[in-house]
């Protein structure tokens, strides 16, 4: 039986996952982060693909190392540079009292927070400025508000045209916020974004991805069509054309090498990150390669994939309150071809929720620009 999509809350359909964001989203600057606080006792995994990664405490989730899980997972831009909002977080999860116990020092906990990084260096109109340990505190507090675990405040909302003044961006599963603020896809093309789906199975599991689309590959084949069309077509999607998509130069044309880092430019900067997440009770190996699975459905939406300059990262959670029949074999299989189809249908989603801007802002433009009726067709899907 195929899967019933849910695009509505994306990954929030997964209960006890909170989500929070900070950064800015201005003509200024375009660079966040975005903090994803798993209920504890989750298991988590890695899987980086990407020839570019800038990851943070990747190899302590690995199978076969310590098995304590997450406090938090950071999607952040800023590149490296940006990897310091893990300090932030760290600092404002120990003040909540959010992490592995310190050995014989009562009340000392040690915040353990994975994260990635893409690049969105240089795309607003004022001085680089990178994410900051200070807005990696403010995005994990409005996370562990939005899951009812404790902190406080959250992510200001943004101040910039163009976007949203809803409290709830704070703890939005799509549009340009938090670490997908400054995203580009398609050899800088286009504007990328949040995106996020769910998928329920008949077995009873949800499954569902949060993705920060900021790929150098393109969503759009020469034909207008997209290269996700066949997954969209499987769910029964009658949605329209995709005409017009830009077609980018390659990064090897040598009259673009050298070329600014505008709309027009093809500069190998980008990365894909994402969370994979469900209910389903996976073991460390189990939820490993879940992520791992996951490539597969950033490879069937974007093309190429998994480049030299893409630092393509998927982190997955199993909160474990749903368990695998007494034969998991079925399940597993299931939930890690659901995990890549989630993957494939949020991406399309932070292209669909990249949110438009006045050309004074001197970005590319977004999918709504070019192709009103898909995303708003795409948008309708519950």
């Amino acid at each position: 039986m195929i899967p019933t999509p849910i695009r509505g809350r994306g990954i929030l359909e997964i209960p006890g996952i909170g989500l929070g964001h900070a950064g800015d989203f201005t003509r200024q600057r375009l660079s966040g982060v975005t903090a994803l606080v798993p209920p504890p006792g989750s298991t988590v995994g890695v899987d980086v693909r990407g020839g570019g990664p800038a990851t943070h405490e990747t190899d302590v989730i690995a199978p076969g190392t310590h098995a304590y899980g997450a406090d938090a997972i950071v999607l952040t831009g800023g590149s490296a540079i940006g990897l310091r909002t893990v300090a932030g977080v760290s600092e404002a999860l120990a003040e909540a009292g959010r992490g592995f116990p310190a050995p014989h020092l009562p009340g000392t906990v040690i915040p353990l927070v994975p994260a990635a990084a893409l690049y969105d260096l240089g795309r607003g109109t004022g001085p680089v400025a990178p994410p900051t340990p200070a807005e990696g505190a403010a995005a994990v507090r409005a996370a562990l508000a939005a899951a009812g675990t404790g902190g406080s405040g959250g992510a200001d909302p943004t101040d910039g045209a163009g976007a949203s003044d809803d409290a709830d961006r704070a703890s939005s599963v799509r549009g340009s916020v938090g670490g997908a603020s400054g995203a580009r896809i398609g050899f800088q093309t286009m504007r990328g974004g949040l995106g996020s789906f769910a998928l329920r199975l008949p077995s009873g599991h949800t499954v569902a991805a949060l993705v920060a689309l900021n790929a150098l590959g393109t969503i759009g084949t020469p034909d207008g069509t997209l290269w996700a069309s066949p997954l969209l077509r499987a769910f029964g999607w009658d949605l329209p054309p995709v005409p017009g998509l830009p077609i980018p130069e390659t990064a090897a044309d040598p009259e673009s090498a050298d070329a600014p880092d505008s709309g027009a430019s093809t500069s190998a900067t980008n990365t894909t990150l994402a969370v994979v997440a469900t209910d389903a009770a996976l073991d460390p190996a189990q939820a490993t390669r879940m992520a791992a699975s996951c490539h597969a459905g950033i490879a069937r939406a974007i093309l190429p994939s998994h480049t030299h300059f893409d630092g393509d990262t998927v982190f997955a959670i199993s909160t474990g309150t749903v368990p695998l029949a007494a034969e998991a074999t079925p399940d597993l299989v299931s939930i890690h071809a659901a995990a890549a189809d989630a993957i494939t249908l949020a991406m399309i989603d932070a292209a669909v929720s990249a949110v438009p801007v006045d050309p004074s802002w001197d970005q590319p433009p977004t999918l709504t620009d070019l192709a009103p009726a898909f995303t708003a067709a795409f948008a309708a899907i519950p």
